[in-house]
């Protein structure tokens, strides 16, 4: 194989290469909110503890926030909380909801959103009102379930107050029967 031809493949090979291969990593000086884009008004996708390990996709312009991984998670990091040297050694990106959310966020309650955040950036936005829980409903009312009639263990006297009615037949009051004495 001649020189040009391996300079291509591996030129092509860097090109198949995922971005995060090319992440610098830094960890998390304190715990952090990740969230859906590079403002606090986005959703929270999840926080990371201090001392976190995350990869740094990249920052926006000005490094004010920072596209991490960690854990599987992915999302936006202040990067006043990010120990190293981001500044100047991320690469510059840019932020695109429809893009990012189709990419990473299918699926999480908030994504349904989006049409709402496609403004962000511009003069007078204002984020779409969060979710709401959905709210639980009473089941469907079903006619009560009749109780199975109690049975006692066989020997055992009957449980509850003695029974105070009238004593029976042939006996008269004070004779025996069920009556407390006076």
């Amino acid at each position: 194989m001649s020189h040009t031809n391996l300079g291509r493949c591996f030129i092509a090979l860097s090109l198949l290469l995922p971005i995060p291969a090319l992440a610098q990593t830094a960890f998390t000086t304190q715990a952090v909110n990740v969230r859906a884009g590079p403002d606090r008004a986005f959703p929270l996708v999840t926080w990371l503890r201090p001392g976190t390990p995350v990869n740094v996709i990249g920052c926006i312009n000005g490094w004010r926030w920072c596209d991490v991984v960690a854990g599987g998670w992915r999302g936006w990091v202040y990067s006043r909380y990010l120990s190293g040297p981001i500044r100047g050694r991320s690469p510059v990106i840019t932020f695109s909801v429809g893009s990012y959310w189709g990419a990473h966020y299918r699926g999480r309650p908030w994504y349904s959103s989006q049409p709402g955040w496609n403004n962000w950036g511009s003069p007078g936005f204002r984020p779409p009102p969060r979710p709401r829980p959905p709210v639980a409903r009473p089941p469907a009312l079903q006619p009560p379930v009749a109780r199975p009639p109690m049975v006692r263990p066989p020997g055992r006297p009957p449980e509850g107050p003695p029974n105070f009615g009238p004593p029976p037949a042939g006996q008269r009051p004070g004779q025996g029967g069920n009556r407390p004495p006076r």
